[in-house]
């Protein structure tokens, strides 16, 4: 009977292998869905978003931004030439110069009296957080200092809400103030410093410029006395015939534009930063700009250098000192006398990875779900639809097959061709018995053939052996004999028995070589075939030619012969 090996591959059941390729096939889709996934972007949804809403972010800061300091430069130029009409009309009036309210308390007084409603009116209408003018003239000029040292008036709001209409009076003259009921700044001084006050040279350089021109934003300095960091929107003052009364402008405070430009959105502790810094080096100093957050939350004012490094999605890193933020950047021309300044919508970078690695547990744990849903199916299939073939495989391998059902027709068909085939295999079998048992019989009559044969052959094998050895000893003695005798044979027979050689006939001579080879008289007879008489006939005929008496003495001749013919072979 022969017993079939199984392949290794047969270690696996019905059940592992359906389990194996569904699994394989429910991988294979969830592989194509994390390609698409990927392709597309959706795998990375929280960077992605974050990009998105930064991005709308920018947009609206950068509307915001670029529609307030458009307005609040129509305000100053409105502001400039009211002022200059004023101004215009006082001296006229009054016959002076702007030099001559230089020294002059009553003039400077005359002319703060005149301008500071109008002054108050705009600040009140307009989205800044001061309004000044500082005239090209001082109360003493006898005074240290008194060629920085500039006249004028600087009103700040006491607070930014909307309702709130009280001003307070920074630089100017107390007594003016206190008729227009202003509150003195805890700051208060009476006259401007000109090396104080930021770009002054270059704002009064654009006196010579058309109007729509000729204003500039300054950088950001802390106020003296204050804690307060602004920005300064500066315009000359020009009257009629060019003449220069000096600069007026709005003021920007940080905290102000922090209020009022804080930021709608739903990202957490979102930043956005406006500075005149450029980020061709690679930083931005956030201490050059003004910054705002959240409309409804608290944000961390950037601050020192921050290092610009390119992100995904088109977003930067910026690394400062302190904390780390991921955003835009954008550049946005907001005067026409000053670069291009630099709009910035940050979030924090902790904030950023936050939602990114919330988000790819988020993936993993639905990608650990759809795996957990696949290998349940996978379990549920192959138990409950191997189960039944798998039960029936077992009545295959039991002796029952007849009795075997299945809820599966097609096993049941196959317990029927088994059940045939099973019939066919015992008649095989037994067929097989049959001629087996002959073979067996036949087998048994050869071995004994083999046997018997094997002893004759044996046996002839032995007297072969012995026949050689018999011969060795003769050829041993003739090779003595020729030896011992030598001497005895003499040399004129000797050379008689050699030429006789070559007179034998062919029988002669065969029957000559059989005496050599040491065969006897009736083993040649047999050789031969002829009779004894025709033997001893041709023995004497052999004797006579060879000149010889005896067989004897012919077997020492021919010792001889051999022994010389073998030592010539040597030579």
């Amino acid at each position: 009977m022969r017993i079939f090996s199984a392949p290794p591959y047969s270690e696996w059941s019905m059940r592992r292998k359906l389990f194996g390729h569904m699994l394989l096939l429910a991988i294979l889709l969830l592989l194509t869905l994390l390609a698409g996934l990927l392709l597309t972007g959706r795998f990375d949804s929280a960077g992605k978003n974050a990009a998105e809403a930064l991005e709308l972010q920018m947009e609206m800061f950068e509307k915001d931004v670029a529609t307030a300091f458009s307005r609040l430069a129509a305000a100053g130029i409105s502001l400039t030439e009211d002022l200059a009409v004023l101004l215009d009309a006082h001296c006229a009036a009054r016959g002076l110069t702007v030099e001559d309210l230089s020294d002059n308390a009553a003039e400077i007084a005359a002319v703060q009296e005149l301008l500071l409603e109008p002054l108050r009116q705009k600040l009140l209408q307009e989205n800044c957080s001061g309004v000044f003018l500082m005239l090209e003239a001082t109360a003493n000029r006898r005074l240290a200092g008194a060629a920085h040292s500039r006249t004028g008036l600087y009103l700040q709001r006491s607070g930014y809400k909307t309702a709130n209409k009280s001003v307070s009076l920074y630089r100017g003259l107390a007594e003016v103030g206190r008729r227009h009921h202003l509150v003195l700044h805890n700051s208060w001084r009476l006259e401007f410093r000109t090396d104080v006050f930021p770009n002054y040279k270059e704002a009064a350089a654009l006196a010579g410029r058309p109007r729509e021109e000729a204003w500039m934003l300054t950088g950001m300095v802390p106020l003296p006395g204050t804690s307060e960091r602004v920005l300064l929107l500066a315009l000359p003052v020009v009257g009629e015939g060019g003449r220069f009364y000096g600069v007026c402008g709005f003021e920007i405070s940080a905290s102000y534009f922090a209020t009022y430009h804080a930021q709608p959105t739903k990202l957490s502790h979102l930043t956005c930063l406006l500075t005149g810094d450029s980020t061709e080096d690679g930083l931005l100093d956030a201490d050059q700009g003004l910054s705002c957050g959240v409309s409804k939350d608290y944000y961390r004012a950037p601050r020192g250098a921050l290092a610009l490094r390119p992100a995904q999605h088109g977003l930067s890193r910026l690394t400062g000192e302190e904390l780390s933020y991921i955003g835009l950047t954008r550049t946005l021309s907001l005067s026409p006398s000053n670069p291009p300044h630099t709009l910035a919508v940050l979030m924090l970078r902790s904030d950023y990875d936050r939602a990114v690695t919330t988000s790819l547990l988020q993936n993993v744990l639905l990608w650990a779900l759809l795996l957990f849903f696949a290998v349940s199916c996978c379990l549920f299939f192959s138990r409950h639809y191997l189960t039944p073939i798998q039960k029936s495989l077992e009545q295959i391998k039991s002796d029952r097959r007849e009795a075997a059902r299945s809820p599966y027709p097609e096993i049941n068909d196959l317990f029927l061709y088994l059940a045939e085939q099973d019939r066919k295999h015992e008649d095989s079998l037994h067929a097989l018995a049959e001629e087996k048992q002959a073979a067996q019989s036949e087998r048994d009559r050869l071995e004994q053939e083999y046997h018997r044969a094997r002893l004759v052959y044996d046996k002839a094998r032995n007297d072969c052996v012995l026949a050689q050895t018999e011969l060795a000893e003769a050829r041993r003695e003739l090779d003595r004999l020729a030896s011992s005798r030598k001497s005895e044979i003499d040399p004129a027979d000797y050379q008689h028995f050699l030429t006789g050689i070559g007179l034998l006939t062919v029988t002669e001579r065969r029957i000559f070589d059989w005496y050599l080879e040491g065969k006897s008289a009736k083993e040649i007879l047999v050789l031969s075939g002829i009779m004894e008489s025709t033997l001893k006939y041709h023995n004497r005929n052999i004797l006579g030619k060879l000149g010889l008496s005896s067989r004897k003495q012919m077997l020492r001749y021919a010792a001889l012969m051999k022994q010389q013919e073998q030592a010539g072979e040597s030579e």
